[in-house]
């Protein structure tokens, strides 16, 4: 069987990189030997995962006639709050290997939010289609379009967890654009300095958090940067902290693999989703001054008496394994 890997790979983005390191151990693991990945920079995909990478657009028509199953996903692919022309590809790439009957999985995604044109757009294409969602936002979202799915969880859970000693450590994850949060997240880390912790800051994707990385790097004298890849650095990296308070889901499920405590800012479902699914404290990035006051002082009594639901853990890994496991299952015996 040939296997193509449709996502947001080859763009710099360490939650996007982290599944796709988790989904190819998954499927190598499983006996998937002939594995292509679409990528916007195919060299870094090739370099960085060891596996067969087309370009994204340039490629795609190739890769589509040489593949017998179509992995769209992970990933929040299946939604237009960034742009209409990003749903536009997914769903494309979805269509384009529907009318050359191929199988087609949608693994390991969160839907949404979509506009009213968009839901109609995506429940078409998605019709019939094996759907394995990675949070309850999603499955509610495919319940309300008439849509079946699967509960899965994300594919980076599949990665080795690191070992590591407890260290007094807060990290933190901030998001482009996202200013408020970054205010939060600074406030936070100015009470960790002030109870003698070590503060270090995590970029995910460096094209669009440098900016708040700097903010809070003017804010707050020592601020040590973490690595932002390639994944398995970033997991050792974040190995026996405190805490890890991050705006990026990414940030949560990175904590999650590594066993280390960690809280949510959730500017999308998707991040309130995991937060609920790990245990995890988790508020909406607040909009006002007051609201950044009272959630940073929320945050301030977690980082005091962080807690870690090691039961959450074991179920979300088990999930990933299992949603593995489906997704094989889903590609050798399931529907073009």
């Amino acid at each position: 069987m040939r296997w193509l890997v449709s996502g947001y790979y080859g763009a710099d983005n360490l939650g996007d990189e982290a599944l796709l390191a988790g989904l190819l151990g998954g499927l190598r693991a499983r006996g998937a030997r002939r594995v292509s990945v679409l990528s916007l920079d195919p060299g870094a995909t090739r370099a960085a995962h060891h596996v067969d990478a087309r370009h994204r657009l340039l490629g795609l028509p190739r890769a589509l006639l040489t593949t017998d199953v179509l992995v769209s996903g992970g990933g929040g692919l299946l939604q237009d709050s960034t742009s209409r022309r990003s749903l536009d590809y997914y769903l494309g790439v979805i269509r384009a290997a529907r009318s050359l009957g191929r199988r087609v999985v949608v693994y390991g995604q969160s839907l949404g939010p979509l506009g009213e044109a968009s839901r109609d757009r995506v429940r078409r294409a998605l019709h019939g289609l094996p759907l394995g969602l990675r949070d309850a936002p999603s499955l509610e979202l495919a319940a309300t379009l008439g849509l079946a799915a699967s509960p899965v969880a994300d594919a980076a859970l599949a990665l080795a967890p690191p070992a590591g000693r407890a260290r007094d450590a807060l990290v933190l994850v901030p998001r482009g654009g996202e200013p408020w949060a970054t205010e939060t997240l600074r406030r936070l880390g100015a009470d960790a300095l002030a109870q003698g912790l070590q503060v270090e800051v995590l970029a995910c994707q460096p094209s669009q958090d440098d900016a708040e990385l700097e903010r809070l790097q003017a804010a707050l004298p020592g601020l040590r940067c973490l690595p932002s890849g390639p994944p398995a650095t970033t997991l050792n990296a974040l190995a026996g902290a405190r805490l890890v308070a991050s705006v990026r889901l990414h940030g949560l499920v990175l904590a999650t693999v590594a066993g280390v405590p960690h809280a949510g800012l959730s500017y999308d479902p998707k991040v309130a989703g995991f937060a609920e699914r790990s245990g995890a404290p988790v508020w909406a990035v607040p909009r006002t001054s007051e609201a950044v006051a009272a959630t940073s002082a929320a945050l301030g009594s977690v980082l005091r008496a962080p807690q870690f639901d090691a039961a959450a853990r074991r179920a979300l890994l088990d999930d990933a394994r299992a949603g593995l496991d489906w997704l094989v299952s889903e590609g050798l015996h399931g529907r073009s």
